[in-house]
């Protein structure tokens, strides 16, 4: 394995991560020398320990993402799943995005050595624009394709003490862009991460090894400092190998991070802070045109990504019945894609408010302010116009808890009252409705309304690329089209009708089953441009000008069942089952096949999982996950059935080695594009001094 330094352009990474050394100074007295504070706000999971929770133990633990405050996932109003950190850690999982596979009715698919497809009630793409992605309470949604860039989302996945999944919209409480789901990664208290951790996985398609130290300051703070490495090849397109580095390693990435927390006696208060600077290089390659068959050439070259965070957050609980948190962050990226370069600072400040009030009610509210700069280079194929620009958002929810039978029937309503810089004021509302029909059976059911904001190049980018007039591609040169960014456009809107069934038989089954309805309106599509900006010598605009348009509309609707079942206490079986229609009523002003072509998005119709986890003895663990993917019909791709399987031993107390195998049935296997996904072997060790 070769290794890169790591370096920052421009100025350093301190400076850079950090806004102000005054702002430093302040949150490094309150975790260090102020007096002790008190203890945590919201339900402290700092003592949880997820492996050893029977099932219904484990489906009694509180989650905070679907209303931003403690609930049993029995208790919540809507489609919830969370995968714990035993999940992550015997499934075998290597990254984020494959950790998500195991929740059901998420879609994720491999595009390429460092993108992923993540998706959730959708058309699944790249860049899936209706799905919000939160590390710690920090938004990961990118503004420029409205979307996650997965290649710069990673930690030691050690350290994640539960990912909560919602299926559906949250954007009653967590505002735009939360319209088919949210993504909460949730990292584990620095309380719980005391001493050394040290891993080290190798493999034929991967290297990595971090290394984390934690522990106790003398003024009662407690912290951890972590380091990750990795190195991962490429994948295979037409049975033809691509890797562009005889070392397998086209994709490189190192980060350092850092987390502090500190509670008191009293029960008042909490503070925390945790911070992280990445750096991360692949070899790219870029279809380029050219005049001759046929007609694209590849060219190569390094892309680069570095940035960084500083989270803070500070809880504090008046009483039995008030509390608060205010958090802030920071965060900076500077990432190259597709040929371009992006710079983007963001800074949010976050306040809400629980109050158990009278009759019955449990009042929750709170405002944000977020505000965005960047700055674009532009490119040959892409342009922002103006390259920098400044955005603001803020925005108000209000959410009521009302207990319309004692411990039997809920109503939750709800509504975020946001602005932006792009489509002004917007409205969210939300209404749930939780019955508990039985002591183990429980009905819910919901109305929703969510909207996705404009991204920053659909409201002033211009992207020249090209499309094939006909299937023969020997028969026609590409034909250049230009799509223009449009600041007229309005927010893409979903109106969402769900209904759910919870059934716990026993202590040792669960079994969760949701239908819905998503009506879609304002969706961007592409539009004939009729007044192109180009010059009379502008080859890309003698081809096809296009501009961006809420030109269509459209619906989805599916079910999606989940069981887990503890068969002995030593196997436990979880299966889940996902069925997704999409139905699209492309571009109401009139349909062309080349406007067709340029379209991407595409999901599974089916999904199955099976997962066996199985403990042989005191010292030995077998997992095996079974999968099946249908075909993507608009792409092409094929249907896919992968088998993954892990042996772990515990050689000491504080000793684990584990052998993976993933996508054992078969070579090879595509799941977004030509690009295939090879069958992988990897062994890792893990050890906790």
């Amino acid at each position: 394995m070769n290794c890169v330094p790591y370096t920052v352009p421009g100025r350093g990474i301190i400076s850079a991560v950090f806004p102000h050394p005054f702002f430093l100074l302040c949150l490094l007295y309150l975790l260090l020398i102020s007096p002790p504070l008190s203890a945590s706000l919201w339900e402290e999971d700092s003592g949880i320990d997820f492996t050893a929770l029977s099932l219904e133990e484990l489906k009694n633990v509180k989650i905070t993402s679907a209303s931003k405050t403690p609930e049993k996932l029995s208790d919540i109003p809507a489609a919830v799943f969370v995968v714990t950190r035993d999940d992550i850690r015997r499934s075998g999982a290597t990254s984020i995005p494959e950790a998500l596979r195991l929740a059901p009715g998420v879609q994720v698919a491999r595009i390429s050595a460092t993108e992923w497809a993540v998706n959730i009630r959708g058309l699944n793409e790249l860049f899936s624009n209706k799905l919000l992605v939160l590390v710690d309470g920090r938004s990961v949604y990118t503004h420029v394709y409205s979307g996650v860039f997965w290649d710069i989302q990673d930690t030691v996945l050690e350290d994640i003490e539960r990912i909560e999944i919602i299926r559906g919209p949250g954007a009653a409480l967590w505002g735009a862009n939360a319209v088919n789901g949210v993504i909460s990664i949730i990292t584990r208290h620095a309380q719980k991460t005391r001493g050394f951790q040290f891993s080290a996985l190798g493999g034929n398609e991967e290297g990595a090894g971090s290394i984390r130290y934690g522990d106790r300051t003398a003024r009662g703070t407690y912290y951890r400092i972590y380091a990750k490495y990795f190195s991962r090849g490429s994948l295979l397109e037409n049975d033809r190998d691509i890797r562009n580095d005889p070392s397998k390693g086209d994709w490189r990435s190192g980060r350092l991070g850092f987390r502090a927390d500190r509670s008191g006696e009293r029960n008042r208060n909490r503070v925390s802070l945790q911070g992280e600077i990445y750096s991360s290089r692949f070899q790219n390659e870029i279809s380029r045109t050219v005049p001759e068959f046929p007609w694209t050439a590849l060219e190569k070259e390094v892309s680069r990504a570095w940035g960084g965070h500083l989270l803070s957050r500070w809880e504090h609980r008046f009483s039995e019945t008030s509390e608060t948190a205010l958090q802030f962050y920071y965060d900076h990226y500077d990432k190259d894609f597709d040929g371009s370069n992006v710079q983007a600072h963001t800074l949010d400040l976050d306040f809400q408010h629980r109050l158990e009030s009278f009759a019955g009610h449990e009042l929750i509210w709170g405002t944000d302010l977020r505000y965005i700069r960047d700055h674009f280079q532009d490119r040959p194929d892409i342009r922002v116009e103006p390259n920098r620009d400044g955005q603001y958002f803020y925005s108000l929810f209000l959410q009521d808890k009302i207990r319309l039978l004692p411990q039997e029937l809920f109503l939750t309503l709800g509504a975020k009252f946001e602005h932006n810089s792009y489509t002004g004021w917007e409205i969210q509302p939300s209404a749930r409705i939780l019955w508990s029909v039985a002591a183990r059976h429980s009905l819910w059911a919901a109305l929703s309304r969510a909207v996705r904001v404009p991204s920053r190049v659909e409201n002033a980018g211009v992207l020249d690329t090209y499309v094939f007039p006909s299937e023969n591609r020997d028969a026609a040169a590409p034909l250049p089209i230009r799509i223009r960014g449009s600041s007229g456009l309005d927010a893409e809107s979903l109106l969402a009708w769900e209904i759910g069934y919870r059934f716990q038989s026993a202590e040792n089954f669960w079994f969760a089953m949701t239908a819905y309805y998503h009506d879609y309106d304002h969706l961007l599509d592409y539009r004939y441009d009729e007044n192109p900006l180009c010059t009379e010598d502008d080859t890309v605009c003698a081809g096809l000008p296009l501009i961006y348009a809420n030109n269509t509309g459209g619906e989805s609707y599916g079910i999606e069942m989940t069981a887990d079942w503890q068969v002995f206490p030593f196997w436990r079986v979880q299966a889940a089952y996902t069925f997704l229609e999409t139905a699209t009523e492309y571009n109401r002003d009139r349909e062309d096949p080349l406007i067709a072509a340029l379209r991407q998005g595409s999901n599974p119709r089916n999904q199955f999982s099976l997962r066996s986890s199985l403990d042989m003895g005191r010292d030995w663990e077998l997992d095996i996950w079974f999968r099946y993917v249908d075909r993507l019909s608009d792409s092409d791709v094929d249907e896919y059935i992968s088998l993954d399987i892990r042996l772990a031993w515990q050689i000491a107390s504080r000793a684990e080695l584990s052998l993976v195998g993933q996508n054992l049935l078969e070579p090879d296997h595509a799941e977004f594009s030509s690009l295939k996904v090879e069958r992988s072997y990897y062994c890792k060790v893990l050890c906790y001094f």
